[in-house]
């Protein structure tokens, strides 16, 4: 295929390329090009060696692919093929051997082969060497392309179909589908895989099988406990456990005799069966008719149906003292004898007939129907076995039926009548409304008023309901226009006649097809708007539409945008009656929404807030705080818009502006422009008014929900436009293929399976569906008109067929290229036009996730974007249409663990059910290689890199099919990154999502990246291009948006030159711009020119590190200005210690292996050190000891800092410190922070907060309980001391040495708070006003705009966040910042603002890092942590900072 040929000619070429490097430039134009023909052969002998390791890789590679990669990942190797190789060509100062190398990799991958070892890259290493040294030096000519034609006309072709696509419509996404366009399959290649997928689908249709036949038997086991349980308590008497276990024997899949065998032998009232379908409990009444049902057909099996028959005739005969018993008995034995009598002889169904036919003018309309229903059984097969005719009983029983309604003239003769009516026609079938008129005599009767069958209306009315239960849907086509003059019955001045209304809706919407909700629902909202009648109309209407909610909610969702302001109306009725229905109905119908949010997250509130108007603005507030991953539709909006319509219209003007904005919002998350054009008329004219509002900020929050609104309603279009062409080609289809079919079942029908496509089409777009929809359309038509006409299944197969083609017709075009682009590709997760928004922005709109089974995904995309949001949402599985079944892990940026839990018990509880054994448990540390000193340490002791490994183990025992991971290499080494990069390679047809900054990990690990793309415009929504290709392919097609990507911890990877200028073509620029756009775009580029390879990117960085105020001025990076904290009292110099730690030793107490010892440092004002080391050496140990976060070991060694320093710490996680606070704003958070003009962050370090049994000892007598003065006497500090139980002014001093040895060392932490304080007063900090004012201005010298600043924290991103955390830090004016991992979560800009600001810091810099160019950028000392020792590395002198 195309692909081998494209390795070929790249090999060919790597070679000629070597060849001529080594002659040289010696030889120019002809004579150069002759010296090098004739020198070919001598070089051709160099690269020998060379060549074959590469062929055999290769050839080794092709088997692998050739093997196992055609069947298992077809359409990855393809779209790498056309894509990857054709890239690398681009590059035209490419390397020969990574030229080489990129396709051998990628073949690996494709096969699943581990990553080559280090032995195998250490041969071929020396060989290639020095081609590569040959290959670097040369540029590629025209004899170089001639040299491999077929490699030049892939690359030609892939970039022409760029230029076409680009050229005829600008959208990313398509000219990334054109870019990556596979090669067709072979037939031989389509067939494989066709075959492949079949057997992939019935394998998971079995195993789903399995897993329902084995949930179901779960269900049965744990009813029968639950049944066992109550038999034992007394709770459910008459029944044994014997007796209850023979139930159960007979209801099995292999039944037992002992049920029938009872049946038979014992009296009607003592039998077995007598006594399980007498009790009330569900779950004894279902088993048992199981087992009838079972006892009927093993009984018709052998000589025994006339006996049991008989013995049924007896238990009817049995009349309980109880009502409620006396029907449920009756109702469950008709059934069973139903099912058994009409394979009996005629005398037998002469005897049920008898006995039904009296059951029909019970007053038990439950027991009428059931006899009905049993006769009509009865009957239908008795007919098919010829032992009755259908002209003969059934007939008779029709016609006497119907001449009973007309002359009805009491209610039994009402009921008798209406039963028979629904017991002949479904014996007979649908056929017989036809023949006998039976529509017209009941439509004629039901407008009957004559006196001398005052009883006919109700008879008439009833048999509706009676031929809606015996004949279901096929009656639909009649009953349903009958509806509307049921629901005008529901007020008829005769009760009898309104009563049998009631009961003759209720049965027709109880046994409705789902698919005709849409078309009954009509006379329901009529009926809500009938005045008078004591509001009986109202409120069964009310629970009609309740009925129709719980039996077929995705039906009934579309036609609540009518309904619920209906239902709202009747909630404000002054009949409390009606009030109260619309309440309970409420709940019920909010189950129809399918948006996420709504039907679970805001359920609550919006249910609380439509029937409470004073929780309106709490309400609103809750929206607005909501992360939405789902569209919202016309039935979400339903429930929404009476509450904003409240708010817009009330007089406070908060409630009014944060009202607009909702509203503004969730007009953007809209799915359609139809979902939305309802409550156009509605809000329109409100917000027109609102425009004048006195209000500045209701009119610009109105000005900008109205343009959302109308850019979301769009251009009016007919929502039901597609639904009545479906409904047309339908009618017209059968009534051309057989016209003799009535016009109503033709218009029923054309509905019905108008709707039954809508359901199965009008959502996810996939190719299977639309080849399923077919012969289930083909079924429902052909069921309905069994019985009317025959015509055969060809012609109904081609009516189906031409529906399907025509809802294609009808689909938009993003829906038709998602289905042409389908094709055969296996998805794990297929999940299109989500919308991601949250606090009022619109992150996602749109945009598909689609990712095929077994690829590797990296999600990229500037900061803020949601992708962390959305790994969240993806893993709770609540966006609609997740599949519940894919197995998902997630892997966090964050493992979150109580103190006290070792890695062993925390993996324990995490683990699946089965596999919480402690070999399982072993067995998985030792394949993350976890060391075993580390398995019974605390989880939160341990380093970033070995919680990584733990949290792979984890993912590891619950075998995902989905594994997502969030910024996995934070915190991790070189090491740790290449362990986790080797793991997740081995992972086979396991589908992975990763969100990263660190694009070297993306590029090792995924094989396809996903793009947030918003069209390069600044919070516009974004949708998802993607690219089946590695980033560096990526980095190359798309060079002017991987240069603007977010860094998290590295500086971003320089670009081509081209790249500015591509970016302003595509953005509709001009190359000669103004003077402004030109000086912003010179600063992008050098933003663009960092890199990060190597140490010698320094002065690229220092570059642009000497622009950053002039980008932040041109509103490209958002500031971070470090306020001057000044220098501490006593300390004159930037060299002079003010921090050291002196022979310190440490160890956690859960493990006796030391983390330190014997550590030195010193911290002085101009330090900038950075703390290095592997993951797990301590680095963070370090830092917490230094600032007293953590205590070293007791009686070894010292710890001291200046008294005079004020110091803020920043911890690894930026959570750490928000976590109390993520429901305050930012304005809060500092103002709680700081209430007390101290850091409350920095009192809550160990080595200043005081424990439990410290506070217990202050309060002993002549303990010091408080520090209340300090006075410098010579070179020593003397502390005044209150102790406990002398008066206030009983107080002494003592120097700070001899405190130290006299009093307990609690003592310690009250003179380092008693130093926090005067420091704060020195300062200034605790007279700071902790405004709203002030802190806006602070928070703006940190980029945190107004409207972030008065948002709430959980709204912000983790980037967002860490500026937070960072701008709180410098509230108190520190002399010290410790930053644990600050790069951390912080895109590109947010680093090189960091990185100026530190760097003109006049205060001393401690953190830790592993970001290099971070490091070398700002560091002045290195502290090597290794082995438990720290090494110190001076870099720059302290004063040239």
């Amino acid at each position: 295929m195309g692909g081998g040929n494209l390795q070929k000619s790249q090999m060919a070429r790597a070679k000629k390329q070597a060849t001529m490097a080594k002659e040289g430039a010696g030889g120019g134009g002809s004579e150069g090009m002759k010296k090098r023909q004739a020198d070919a052969g001598v070089h051709a002998a160099a690269n020998a060696e060379r060549a074959k390791l590469k062929e055999e890789r290769e050839a080794r590679n092709a088997a692998k692919v050739a093997k196992e990669a055609a069947l298992e990942r077809k359409t990855a190797k393809l779209n790498k093929e056309a894509g990857v190789p054709g890239t690398e060509l681009t590059d035209k100062e490419k390397k020969a051997k990574k030229l080489a190398q990129a396709q051998a990799a990628l073949a690996a991958a494709e096969a699943g082969l581990p990553p080559p070892k280090k032995e195998a890259k250490k041969k071929v290493g020396k060989a290639d060497k020095d081609a590569d040294d040959e290959a670097d030096a040369m540029d590629v000519d025209e004899e170089d392309k001639a040299a491999a034609p077929e490699a030049l006309e892939a690359e030609g072709e892939v970039n022409g179909c760029h230029a076409e696509d680009a050229e005829a419509d600008g959208g990313a996404a398509d000219v990334a589908m054109a870019e990556f366009q596979a090669p067709k399959l072979s037939e031989e290649e389509l067939a494989a895989l066709h075959a492949k997928m079949a057997a992939r689908e019935a394998m998971l249709a079995e195993k789903f099988a399995q897993e329902q036949a084995e949930r179901k038997q779960a269900e049965a086991e744990a009813n029968a406990a639950t049944v066992i349980t109550a038999i034992k308590a007394k709770k459910i008497v008459g029944l044994s456990l014997d007796e209850f276990e023979m139930l159960r024997a007979a209801a099995s899949s292999t039944p037992s005799d002992a049920l029938l065998t009872n049946l038979l032998s014992a009296d009607a009232a003592g039998c077995v069966l007598y006594k399980a379908i007498s009790q009330t409990n569900v779950c004894v009444a279902d088993l048992a008719m199981t087992a009838a049902s079972a006892a009927v057909a093993a009984s018709l099996t052998s000589d025994k149906a006339e006996p049991v028959f008989s013995k049924l005739e007896a238990i009817l005969d049995i009349v309980p003292a109880k009502a409620d018993v006396a029907e449920r008995v009756c109702i469950r034995v008709l059934q069973a004898a139903g099912e058994l009598v009409g394979h009996l002889g005629k005398g037998a169904i002469d005897r049920f007939l008898e006995r039904t036919q009296t059951l029909f003018a019970g007053e038990s309309s439950a027991v009428g129907a059931a006899a009905a229903l049993a006769a009509a059984a009865a009957l239908r097969v008795a007919i098919s076995k010829g032992s009755v005719a259908a002209d003969a009983e059934p007939k008779e029983l029709l016609s006497k039926s119907l001449d009973g309604v007309v002359s009805a003239n009491a209610p039994a003769e009402s009921r008798a009548a209406a039963c028979g009516v629904g017991c002949a026609v479904g014996a007979l079938g649908v056929g017989a409304l036809l023949t006998e008129g039976v529509v017209g005599k009941l439509e004629e009767a039901m407008a009957s008023k004559s006196k001398s069958a005052a009883h006919a209306r109700e008879a008439a009315t009833l048999a509706v309901g009676a031929l809606c239960i015996s004949l279901r849907e096929k009656f639909e086509a009649f009953s349903i226009p009958m509806l509307p003059k049921l629901v005008k019955l529901l007020a008829d001045k005769d009760r009898k006649v309104a009563d049998a209304a009631t009961l003759s809706a209720r049965a027709m919407l109880e046994n409705l097809n789902t698919l005709s909700v849409k078309s009954v629902v009509g006379a329901l909202y009529e009926g809500m708007q009938v005045v008078g009648g004591g509001g009986r109309v109202k409120i069964e209407c009310l629970q009609l539409a309740s009925l129709l909610a719980s039996r077929a909610p995705h039906t009934m969702g579309p036609c609540l945008p009518e309904c619920i302001p209906l239902v709202i109306e009747c909630l404000n009725e002054s009949n409390g009656k009606v009030q109260a229905s619309a309440e309970e109905v409420l709940p019920v119908l909010c189950s129809c929404v399918e948006n996420a949010e709504v039907a679970k997250t805001l359920k609550e509130v919006i249910m609380l807030a439509l029937r409470k108007p004073d929780t309106t603005l709490a309400c609103i507030d809750e929206v607005l705080m909501t992360t939405f991953c789902n569209p919202m539709d016309g039935t979400s909006l339903a429930f929404m818009m009476p509450i904003l319509l409240r708010g817009i219209k009330d007089a406070n003007y908060e409630l009014v502006k944060k009202a607009t904005v909702c509203t503004g919002n969730l007009c953007a998350l809209i799915k359609e422009s139809s979902d939305v054009a309802p409550f156009v008329p509605l809000l329109l004219p409100l917000l027109d008014k609102n425009l004048e509002h006195s209000s500045p900020d209701v009119r610009n929050a109105t000005a900008v929900s109205k343009t959302k609104l109308l850019e979301g309603a769009g251009d009016e279009v007919d929502p039901l436009k597609r639904a009545k062409a479906l409904a047309q080609a339908v009618r017209e289809g059968i009534n051309a293929a057989a016209p003799s079919v009535p016009a109503e079942i033709a218009t029923y029908l054309g509905e019905t399976t108008s709707a039954l496509l809508e359901s199965k089409l009008g959502g996810v777009v996939r190719v299977k569906y639309f080849e399923e929809a077919v012969p289930q359309a083909t079924e429902w038509i052909s069921s309905n008109l069994a019985g009317v006409v025959d015509l055969g299944e060809g012609a109904v197969a081609g009516v189906a067929r031409e529906a399907v083609e025509r809802f294609k017709e009808e689909l938009s075009e993003s829906a038709k290229k998602i289905l042409a682009d389908s094709g055969d590709k296996d998805f794990a997760l297929d999940m299109q036009n989500i919308i991601l928004a949250f606090a009022g922005r619109v992150l996602l709109r749109k945009a598909d996730i689609r990712f095929q089974r077994g690829h590797r995904y990296g999600l990229i995309g500037q900061n803020g974007t949601g992708k962390t949001t959305l790994l969240n949402r993806l893993a709770t599985k609540d966006i609609n249409g997740f599949p519940q079944e894919l197995r998902t892990w997630y892997i966090r940026h964050e493992v979150l663990c109580d103190d006290g839990i070792d890695v062993r018990s925390f993996l324990t509880d995490l683990a699946p059910a089965d596999k919480k054994d402690e070999a399982t448990i072993e067995g998985v540390l030792e394949r993350v290689q976890f060391p075993e000193e580390f398995k019974t340490t605390y989880v939160n002791s341990l380093s970033g890199g070995w919680k990584m490994r733990m949290s792979v183990a984890i993912s590891i025992l619950h075998d995902p099919e989905l594994l997502l991971l969030d910024e996995p290499t934070n915190h991790l080494d070189r090491e740790a990154i290449d362990w986790l990069t080797r793991h997740l390679l081995s992972l086979e047809g396991v589908t992975i999502a990763v969100v990263s900054h660190d694009y070297d990990f993306i590029d090792e690990v995924c094989t396809d990246i996903t793009h947030y793309d918003n069209g390069g415009e600044l919070g516009k929504p974004c949708r998802f291009v993607y690219y089946p290709t590695s980033f560096k392919g990526f980095q190359r097609l798309k060079p002017e948006i991987a240069a603007g990507l977010p860094h998290a911890d590295k500086m971003p990877s320089a670009a081509p030159s081209v790249v500015a200028s591509e970016a302003g073509s595509e953005a509709g620029g001009s190359a000669s711009g103004t003077d402004s756009m030109s000086r912003v775009d010179s600063l992008a580029k050098s933003m663009d020119s960092m890199s990060v390879a190597t140490t010698e990117s320094s002065s690229d960085i220092s570059t642009t590190l000497n622009k950053v105020e002039e980008m932040i001025a041109a509103g490209l990076i958002l500031p971070m200005r470090f306020p001057d904290p000044g220098k501490p009292d006593g300390v004159r110099t930037y060299r002079k210690p003010i921090m050291t730690l002196k022979d310190v030793n440490f160890k956690y107490v859960e493990t006796e292996r030391y983390v330190l010892q014997g550590v030195t440092v010193q911290l002085t004002l101009g330090s900038r050190a950075v703390i290095i080391g592997g993951n797990g050496s301590g680095k963070s140990t370090v830092l917490k000891l230094l600032i007293g976060d953590l205590e070293p070991e007791e009686g070894v060694g010292a710890t001291w800092k200046h008294h005079n320093l004020r110091l803020s710490y920043v911890a690894q996680q930026s959570l750490h410190h928000l976590e109390e606070y993520v429901t305050v704003t930012p304005i809060h958070y500092i103002q709680e922070r700081f209430r007390q003009g101290l850091d409350a962050e920095v009192g809550k370090l160990k080595s200043l907060a005081l424990t439990k049994e410290e506070e217990a000892q202050m309060k002993e007598s002549g303990a010091c309980c408080a520090i209340i003065g300090r006075q410098q006497r010579g070179r020593h500090l003397w502390y005044e001391i209150q102790k406990t139980g002398r008066m206030k002014d009983d107080t002494q001093f003592f120097p700070q040495t001899e405190i130290e040895m006299m009093f307990k060392p609690y003592v310690k932490k009250l003179i380092k708070n008693f130093d926090q304080k005067q420091q704060a007063i020195e300062s200034g900090m605790a007279i700071r006003p902790i405004t709203a004012a002030e802190i806006l201005s602070h928070l703006a010298d940190f980029g945190i705009d107004s409207q972030l600043a008065h948002g709430k924290i959980r709204q912000m991103s983790g980037g967002q966040r860490q500026r937070l955390v960072i701008c709180a830090a410098f509230w108190s004016k520190p002399h010290v910042i410790a930053l644990d991992e600050p790069t951390n979560y912080l895109d590109n800009d947010s680093v090189a603002a960091l990185t100026k600001a530190l760097k003109d810091f006049k205060g001393a810099v401690v953190t830790v890092s592993e970001n290099e160019a971070f490091v070398n950028e700002i560091a002045n000392e290195k502290w090597v942590v290794e082995g438990g020792k720290i090494t110190v590395q001076q870099i720059r002198d302290a004063k040239a900072r």
